[in-house]
């Protein structure tokens, strides 16, 4: 017998039996401690590294502070480089490239780090377009790498081909619109890798603020936008230049609606600037004007514009709870800050909201998943209500795991004709969600639900006490359980035994851990995701109905 069919054998012996989540499984060398003391699976290298990308490690965990987190994380990065430097660069460029992550930080990151400690340079500096597209991209990338061991002739060159590569128009562009980021400038950034080959109208204008004759469209308008004297003037030289973005113009006018509204008809607010900007407008009073709050609603849930700028489900999540519930304040003196390294979410409200404004973030966030085609399984949803879930923000959002877990289980029960929602802790509990709720609905629902310790094997263990017939376990979790007297494994074996049904169980992680409860051995009915990914709806369907 080898060794994988010797660990599942031992698997469902297992499961006639029962465990404590804080004691080894008889027979299961193969599981691990968690922050918490319970006994669960490592993730494969691969899968972690998707965590990480999706994840990042902004705010730590409740169980593990911030700077412990990253150092983790760090650790494991290095690793993963020494042993499979191409997996390593591909998965980054995979992850970065297909919009799956909500901040492109974290790929930026490891980029720069196989680029200072890999071996082969040539193979990550093709991949940097790809995963830096934009000036923003690019300087937090510089500042990875300068912090990372300074400079040498393949970082060097990697940063300067990212200039080489583009054309006039294309580098004008970034030249105007992300001039400065993370303490760089692309002067700053041009003087330290000295590129070759750029054009003279766009370095000109880059190293000494020069504006030839023959530049770029964009440069002359960025020229005659920052030399206007009031917000009036401003107006005809967009009612010119079309194309200039936002950051192109003086800071001195960013108050007035009319400003605005001229940008979003001349189309420069799309992608993260249309709904990161959506709390300043609302502060100006822009959507009391029906028409255009119409309009806005109408670009924020255009599916074409979303695909193409690669909004993130949690981007627009992100927007909407910041526009309904407030700016997120911090408190330097909060007792979680001081021993965890991330604050609970504290937040400031001064705008009224408008329901046409909300009723788009709803449809945008549905809108932003990759197309699902349903499993048409039975699905029992089990979304982790305990105290680690609700009193962080997550992925460096204004979001709480748990609120973020709450919405990504509405687009499985949006998908799945056939589902129940639930909550669990140290105990299951019915959330009152139902996939007709608005998110913010769901979001109330569950924060009013958030208490205890954490027992993952209760989906199956309620199932199998109330007779309710399920196909698919889909429980949504940071993988720290510590508490029940068996493992959601031996009780989903329990349940197979005792119903006659094949059931499968998905964990989707929260948390940027090397943590999963579902049982690697178990190929094909068991299998973990990547919570907060824009492919989980679509991959969990396939998982579900087999099409994996």
């Amino acid at each position: 017998m080898n060794n994988s069919l010797k660990t599942y054998t031992n698997a469902q012996r297992a499961g006639r039996t029962a465990s404590p989540a804080t004691q080894r499984t008889p027979g299961r060398n193969d599981e691990v401690v968690n922050n918490t003391g319970g006994f669960v699976f490592a993730v494969s290298d691969k899968a972690r590294l998707e965590r990480f990308l999706i994840l990042g490690t902004d705010g730590g965990t409740y169980y593990v502070k911030q700077s412990k987190h990253v150092k983790d994380n760090v650790n494991f990065l290095r690793e993963f480089l020494n042993k499979n430097e191409r997996e390593f660069v591909d998965t980054i460029v995979e992850i970065s490239s297909a919009g799956r992550a909500y901040k492109n930080s974290p790929a930026l990151f490891a980029l720069a780090l196989a680029l200072t400690e890999g071996n082969d340079k040539a193979y990550v500096s093709a991949a940097l377009p790809k995963v830096a597209r934009t000036g923003t991209h690019l300087f937090e990338f510089v500042n990875y790498v300068d912090g990372l061991g300074g400079w040498g002739r393949a970082k060097r060159n990697a940063v300067a081909n990212w200039y080489t590569e583009k054309n006039a128009d294309s580098l004008a562009y970034q030249a105007v619109k992300y001039r400065q980021r993370e303490g760089w400038t692309h002067r700053d950034v041009f003087r330290k890798v000295h590129p070759k080959g750029v054009a003279p109208t766009v370095g000109d204008f880059i190293l000494s603020g020069k504006v030839d004759v023959d530049a770029p469209e964009i440069i002359t308008g960025f020229k005659t936008a920052q030399a206007a004297k009031d917000a009036n003037e401003v107006i005809k030289v967009l009612e010119t230049y079309k194309n200039l973005p936002w950051e192109a113009l003086p800071t001195s006018v960013l108050k007035d609606v009319k400003v605005w509204k001229t940008l979003f008809y001349n189309g420069q607010l799309k992608g993260q600037a249309l709904f990161r900007n959506i709390t300043r407008l609302a502060k100006a009073g822009a959507f009391t004007d029906m028409k255009f709050a119409a309009d806005y609603a109408a670009r924020m849930t255009d599916e074409t514009m979303l695909a193409k700028t690669r909004m993130h489900p949690l981007q627009i999540l992100n927007a909407l709870i910041v526009y309904t519930e407030g700016q997120q304040v911090n408190d330097k003196n909060d007792y979680w800050l001081q021993h965890y390294g991330a604050a609970r979410v504290n937040r400031v409200k001064t705008w009224t909201t408008e329901s046409v404004i909300v009723s788009a973030l709803n449809d945008a966030f549905y809108a932003s998943f990759k197309y699902a085609e349903p499993a048409g399984k039975r699905t029992l949803l089990g979304v982790d209500v305990s105290g680690s879930m609700a009193s962080f923000a997550t992925t460096g959002s204004d979001l709480t795991s748990a609120q973020a877990a709450a919405a990504i289980a509405m687009t499985v029960a949006r998908t799945e004709p056939y589902h129940m929602v639930r909550g669990f802790s140290n105990q299951f509990v019915d959330l009152g969600i139902s996939a007709k709720d608005n998110l913010g609905d769901a979001f109330r629902k569950v924060q009013k639900s958030n208490f205890g310790s954490t027992d993952v094997s209760l989906p199956m263990e309620w199932a199998l006490k109330n007779k309710v017939e399920v196909d698919t376990f889909v429980v949504i979790t940071d993988n720290e359980l510590n508490r029940g007297h068996r493992k959601p494994t031996q009780a989903l074996a329990a349940y197979r035994k005792a119903t006659g049904i094949d059931a499968k169980l998905a964990v989707l992680g929260t948390a940027s851990n090397g943590f999963t409860v579902a049982d690697p051995t178990d190929t094909g009915r068991q299998m973990d995701f990547v919570g907060f990914d824009s492919n989980v709806p679509r991959v969990l369907a396939d998982f579900s109905a087999g099409r994996l």
